[in-house]
């Protein structure tokens, strides 16, 4: 199978790239940050590399013809940056992905992964939100991006016979992560060991997922389920932590045991969800489970981080 995976010098994509090469995948990779070449180092010389943007794919249709399925990660995540430029997610997620679903209606590829987002739901989704919740709400450019982009997968889906794959992620972590409340908390304390400041009151409550269930999640849905169309999952563990409580993982993975410091209020940023519970019914039905529950996680992503005790 010949694999294209965009954003793979990044945090989930560079994780994919690896467990695709373990199945002796053809992998042809794209991303426009060089910055994160590094991550690639022991792999680039296995995959076929274009450093550019996904806004420019028509200069590459050629080496791009023969793919089979395309797994989707590029994407504008930092709701802080968002925020200063309104457009910049519009142009970055919806416009990107239009190139990449334009891509597929005229060179005839037919599969596509796209990783949406747990916070497309918006706050006034039922707890646990299950995956037929349709009155999205979201109250961020990002989580609005990805709302859009769902919809103009299921418009390219009806009219062009593309079959995709949807995941609503959890909150991802793991190796190679540059952003993200772990890593945040970890950076600080390497600072200072003995005071940690928290953003929000602490009772912020989400399920976190490490990126190797994450992607084991999708491989074993797109195995298992052949239909035609779209199928939509939320992918997630069963359990949540509150930010508090996490916060006391990383300190315990760390040997540290710092005064904590909360900034108040009851998230931690403008576009932040406080709290977030998927439903994992439909995933689960399909057989999968993921190896590590939202503690094991985190303490794995520590380790991973190289500052456990």
């Amino acid at each position: 199978m010949k694999v294209l995976v965009t954003g793979n010098a990044g945090f989930i994509g560079s994780n994919l790239v690896e467990a695709f090469l373990e199945k002796n995948n053809l992998i042809v990779g794209i991303d426009r940050d060089k910055s994160r070449q590094y991550v690639l180092t022991k792999i680039e010389n296995k995959i076929d590399m274009i450093w550019d943007d996904i806004k420019y794919l028509e200069s590459y249709y050629e080496q791009l013809e023969a793919i089979d399925i395309i797994y989707h990660m590029a994407a504008a995540s930092d709701i802080a940056r968002s925020a200063k430029n309104p457009s910049y997610d519009l142009v970055e997620n919806v416009q990107g992905t239009h190139k990449i679903l334009e891509m597929m209606r005229k060179l005839d590829i037919e599969k596509l992964i796209f990783p949406s987002t747990s916070v497309v739901y918006g706050e006034n989704a039922p707890r646990p939100t299950p995956e037929t919740q349709g009155d999205f709400r979201p109250i961020s450019q990002y989580a609005a991006s990805k709302a859009a982009v769902e919809n103009f997968i299921h418009a390219y889906a009806n009219m062009y016979g593309i079959n995709a794959w949807i995941f609503r992620f959890a909150n991802v972590m793991g190796r190679n992560q540059r952003r993200g409340v772990v890593l945040d908390f970890v950076n600080k304390l390497n600072k200072n060991p003995k005071e940690l400041e928290i953003l929000g009151d602490g009772n912020q409550l989400k399920s976190y997922i490490h990126v190797s269930d994450c992607i084991d999640g999708m491989f074993w849905v797109v195995a298992k389920n052949k239909n035609k169309n779209v199928q939509t999952y939320n992918l997630a563990v069963k359990d949540q932590v509150t930010v508090k409580e996490l916060a006391d993982i990383v300190c315990d993975e760390m040997g540290l045991k710092p005064k904590y410091k909360f900034t108040g209020g009851d998230r931690g940023w403008p576009g932040d969800m406080p709290k977030i519970s998927l439903a994992v019914d439909k995933v689960f039905s399909t057989g999968w489970r993921p190896k590590m529950d939202c503690e094991a996680a985190i303490r794995k992503t520590v380790r991973e981080l190289n500052v456990s005790k």
